[in-house]
């Protein structure tokens, strides 16, 4: 199925060069010039993914990618030209990816792709009282009161649902999410599962959603 990407820069020339690479991949993609103009289409036209110019915004970054969000709570927003010193900022205003400048296309083609793969197969899923939304990385529970998570802990949501009333047990959760990578091991995973519980604590005394059961986890 062809991805619709919205491309928000200023530039008109080098948006249309962007835009005609990115159309040779096969994607279907908009380009608007401004923050402003990226919300007023969102609001009304089918997009899978929003490419946003860091130079394009018009105030504060940070402000620009929380107005983005909330026009589109399932939509990935990738900012292009922000350094590793302003990217914890941008994450935890809506954003889900960054890429510095300058960058190769295959680089930003690849980035893509990430975003665009929906861990779960599809739109939101249930986890008890809230709802994830595995692109946006939130939790919205009934009163509309989003939780953010980071790109684990949506990670850990996903595989866990996926697996229904199955035990993980933590090895096969370490090599889902981290891909046994050499720099982490199951007290990574356990750190993780401590802060992911935290956010999903019910003070009505239910039972827990993600619960530890016999040297593995499963959500509730």
């Amino acid at each position: 199925m062809t991805k619709h990407i919205l491309l928000v820069h200023a530039d008109g020339l080098l948006a249309r060069s962007l835009a005609d690479q990115l159309t040779g991949q096969g994607f279907c993609v908009a380009t608007v010039g401004s923050a402003g103009q990226a919300e007023q289409w969102l609001t009304g036209q089918t997009t899978d993914l929003l490419l946003l110019d860091a130079q394009s915004a018009e105030s504060a970054l940070p402000g620009v990618c929380q107005a983005l969000r909330a026009c589109a709570a399932a939509c990935p927003i990738v900012v292009l030209g922000i350094g590793r010193e302003e990217e914890a900022v941008l994450l935890a205003a809506g954003a889900n990816a960054c890429l510095a400048k300058p960058y190769r296309f295959a680089g930003l083609l690849q980035r893509l792709q990430e975003q665009l793969r929906d861990p779960v197969g599809g739109g939101e899923v249930p986890i008890g009282r809230f709802r994830l939304h595995p692109v946006a990385r939130q939790l919205i529970d009934g009163t509309g009161r989003r939780i953010h998570l980071t790109e684990k802990e949506t990670a850990i949501l996903a595989y866990l649902y996926r697996a229904g009333a199955r035990v993980v047990p933590r090895d096969e959760l370490l090599g889902e999410v981290w891909g046994y990578s050499s720099t982490v091991s199951t007290h990574t995973v356990e750190t993780h599962i401590y802060r992911l519980r935290r956010k999903l604590v019910d003070d009505s005394g239910a039972e827990p959603l993600l619960s530890t059961v016999e040297g593995g986890y499963r959500l509730a």
